[in-house]
C-alpha cells in the first residue's frame, strides 16, 4: 500500500517537473509585467509612457494642449479646458506627462506652475468630490469624515490654496461622474475659488461624455469660457508602436512575429481604439503560445481575439445585479425558442414569472425598461426602438452575444 502511495506521488511529481520543463521550453516572457499596467511600479511606467511620447504618438493631441497652455510661460493667464474622448485613448496619461512637464520648463523660466491631479474615476457626490480636492491638495491619503459641512470643506480648500502663487491647474478626471449632478462642484470651482485665492486657477476637465456640456448649467459654462478639445481613439500605426514597444521589454524577440503585433493593432483599432486593449489582447495571445507552439504568430492572435470576446462577455455577466440578470435570461429565453426578436412586453412577462420562480419581488415595468437599456447599452442584448406611426413606438430586443456564451449563461 506505502508503495503505491509512493508511486502515485512520484509519478505526480514527475508530471509536475515534466509540465514545468515543457512551459519553460514555450515561454516568451521576460517581463511580464510590461503587458499589465497594474503591476508595474510607477518609475517603470512613467518610462515606458515616455519613450512613447518621445516617438511621437500622439502628436496632434500634445501640440493642442501645449498651444492652449503656453501663454502661460509669458504670464497670461489661459482658459480652462474641456477634453472628450473615449475610455484608453489616452487622456490622462497624456495630460499628465505635458503638465509635468511644463513644471519644468516654467521653473526654469522662474515662472510658479504646478499642478493637481483630482480623481473623479469612481462615482462620486458633491462632498466627495471636494474631499478628492482637499486630498490633492495636502498630498495625503487623508478621508475627511461625513457628516462636515460642505462649507467647512469649501474653507479647508481656500486655507490649502492659499499658500500657492502663480498658476495652479486642477487636473479633473471623469468630471462628469458627480451624482446627481456636477453643476454645484463645478460652479465652486469655477467662479467662487477664484475669487477667494491669490492664484490663478485654470480647470481642465477629462470627459467619455460628448454631451456633457448639454447637461451643464449654463451659468457654468459661462464662468468656464473653456476651450473644447476631441482626443480621437489610437489608430493602427500608434497602437503598433506602443506594443512594439511593450513587445521589446515584455517578450523574447526570436519568438514574436511582427505580423502578429500588426494584427493585435488591427482589431483593437477596428473595435475601439483602446491602448490597454491592445495590450490585453497581447497578453491573451502570449497565453495562447505559450499553451500551444511556443512562438506568436497570427494564428494565436485570431484564437486570443476569439477568447477575449467570450470573456469579455462573461465577466460582464457575472458583475449584474440580481434583477439585471433576471431580465437578461428573460430575452434570452424567448430569443431560444426560436424567435429572431422579442418585444420588452413580452420579455417583461417572462421576467415577472422567473422572479416569481425565485421568490423574488418583481419590478415595475419602467424600471425593467431602464433595465432593458441599461443591459443594450453594455452590449449584452440589441435593443432597437421602432416606429408604428399613429400607434406610438415598441423595441425589438434581439440577441448580440457569442453562442457559446448564451449557452453557459442559459
Amino acid at each position: 500500500m506505502s508503495n503505491t502511495k509512493q508511486q502515485t506521488k512520484d509519478s505526480t511529481e514527475t508530471l509536475i517537473e515534466s509540465l514545468h520543463a515543457s512551459r519553460k521550453k514555450r515561454t516568451l516572457l521576460i517581463n511580464p509585467d510590461y503587458l499589465d499596467d497594474e503591476k508595474l511600479p510607477d518609475d517603470e511606467r512613467s518610462a515606458v509612457l515616455k519613450e512613447i511620447f518621445n516617438k511621437n504618438i500622439r502628436e496632434k493631441q500634445l501640440s493642442k494642449i501645449i498651444s492652449h497652455l503656453t501663454p502661460l510661460l509669458d504670464g497670461a493667464h489661459p482658459p480652462s479646458a474641456l477634453i472628450y474622448g473615449p475610455t484608453g485613448s489616452g487622456k490622462t496619461v497624456t495630460l499628465m506627462h505635458v503638465l509635468s512637464t511644463f513644471e519644468k520648463v516654467a521653473e526654469r523660466r522662474s515662472i510658479s506652475f504646478t499642478y493637481r491631479y483630482i480623481d473623479l474615476t469612481s462615482p462620486k457626490t458633491y462632498f466627495g468630490a471636494l474631499n478628492e480636492v482637499a486630498i490633492a491638495l495636502d498630498n495625503s491619503n487623508r478621508k475627511y469624515r461625513k457628516g462636515i459641512p460642505v462649507e467647512y470643506m469649501q474653507e479647508m480648500i481656500i486655507k490649502a490654496i492659499s499658500g500657492y502663487k502663480g498658476f495652479l491647474t486642477f487636473l479633473i478626471d471623469e468630471a462628469d461622474n458627480i451624482s446627481p449632478n456636477p453643476d454645484a462642484f463645478l460652479m465652486y470651482l469655477a467662479k467662487t475659488l477664484p475669487r477667494k485665492i491669490s492664484c490663478r486657477l485654470i480647470l481642465i476637465l477629462l470627459t467619455n461624455r460628448l454631451d456633457l456640456e448639454k447637461t451643464l448649467d449654463p451659468r457654468i459654462l459661462s464662468c468656464l469660457k473653456k476651450t473644447d478639445m476631441i482626443f480621437e481613439p489610437y489608430d493602427a500605426l500608434d497602437l503598433l508602436e506602443i506594443l512594439k514597444l511593450r513587445s521589446e521589454k515584455a517578450l523574447l524577440k526570436n519568438k514574436v512575429d511582427e505580423a502578429a503585433l500588426r494584427k493585435v493593432a488591427a482589431y483593437a483599432s477596428r473595435e475601439t481604439g483602446d491602448a490597454r486593449k491592445a495590450v490585453e489582447l497581447l497578453a491573451k495571445a502570449v497565453k495562447v503560445a505559450e499553451e500551444t507552439s511556443g512562438y506568436l504568430g497570427e494564428t494565436e492572435v485570431d484564437i486570443a481575439e476569439s477568447r477575449l470576446e467570450v470573456d469579455k462577455s462573461t465577466e460582464l455577466i457575472n458583475a449584474l445585479a440580481t434583477h439585471q440578470r433576471f431580465a437578461l435570461q428573460s430575452c434570452y429565453e424567448l430569443l431560444k425558442k426560436g424567435s429572431k426578436k422579442v418585444s420588452t412586453a413580452q420579455a417583461y412577462d417572462l421576467y415577472k414569472e422567473i422572479c416569481n420562480g425565485e421568490g423574488s419581488r418583481f419590478l415595475s415595468q419602467r424600471r425593467f425598461c431602464d433595465i432593458i437599456s441599461f443591459l443594450d447599452l453594455y452590449g449584452l442584448i440589441c435593443a432597437r426602438v421602432v416606429s408604428l406611426g399613429r400607434y406610438g413606438k415598441k423595441r425589438n430586443i434581439m440577441s448580440s452575444l457569442p453562442d457559446q456564451v448564451i449557452k453557459t449563461f442559459l
